[in-house]
């Protein structure tokens, strides 16, 4: 529950330390990172899917096939200065979503190996629709080296500053099924990326907002936009929020498990 305050609270960005913290208190023994054989993950990955409306049989039938994808190996080295990648219980579960929903157009801020951007990817083909478009800010040639190749034809990397860039994206695509914040953590940088989008936002659209511990800008836009949200999720580090309405193509998606590995 949003403490009824929230929204007279100054943004905060905790400390490494405090950060550090807080993820231990919730997932004590970091059981998300070996999520293949974590019993926790199927009760977290049902709430995500009883946001999205669909049945814990779906849900399950979804996390089957997100544990299928494969990354590419790091190709070098120098790949160790780009961010680490997201776990594997939050990758699992931005397939999960993607997969849910059949997104026609996904945002994404924040690339670094590419990890997420492989799993949104990896649900595009198996739906056999979307496109992704990433902002990143760093030139780093080894920026989403983790995407396979043969899903990369649905991917669209944009560079620069997310503020600058979002604007752009959001302004040429028109609404926007998903969006997917993991750029730079500091609340007020957050909170600017959440505004930017949420008019953007289809009606049924939904927005996945990750390092939701590192700041307080998830509980705030929570509070500010209570109205809005039809419903929303935090699953330890991983937030998720559904805007009210029904995207159309939801459930017209065609299916395809092949393209997974």
């Amino acid at each position: 529950m949003v403490h009824p305050l929230v929204d007279a609270f100054l943004p905060v960005t905790y400390t490494p330390q405090e950060y550090r913290a807080r993820k231990q208190l919730l997932d004590p023994t970091d059981s998300r990172t070996s999520a293949d054989r974590n019993p926790h993950t199927t009760g977290r990955m049902t709430r995500i899917g009883d946001a999205l409306l669909i049945d814990p049989s779906q849900t399950m039938a979804l996390l089957d096939e997100a544990r299928k994808v494969r990354l590419v190996e790091h190709r070098s080295d120098q790949a160790a200065k780009l961010a680490s990648p997201m776990c594997s219980e939050d990758r699992f579960a931005v397939y999960v979503v993607t997969k849910a929903i059949s997104p026609q157009v996904v945002v994404e801020t924040g690339v670094a190996h590419g990890a997420s951007s492989t799993y949104i990817l990896a649900a595009m083909a198996s739906a056999r629709q979307g496109s992704l478009i990433s902002i990143e800010l760093s030139n780093d040639p080894d920026v989403g080296q983790s995407i396979p190749r043969r899903l990369r034809e649905r991917w669209d990397l944009r560079r620069g500053h997310s503020l600058d860039v979002l604007p752009q994206v959001l302004a040429r695509r028109g609404p926007i099924d998903m969006f997917v914040h993991d750029s730079w953590h500091r609340c007020r940088h957050v909170t600017r990326e959440l505004e930017l989008v949420w008019p953007h936002l289809a009606p049924g659209g939904v927005m996945c907002i990750h390092d939701i511990l590192a700041n307080n800008a998830f509980p705030r836009f929570l509070h500010k936009h209570r109205t809005e949200i039809a419903d929303s999720v935090a699953s330890v580090n991983f937030g998720l929020i559904r805007k009210r309405g029904s995207l159309p193509h939801r459930d017209n998606a065609q299916h395809d498990t092949a393209d997974l590995t």
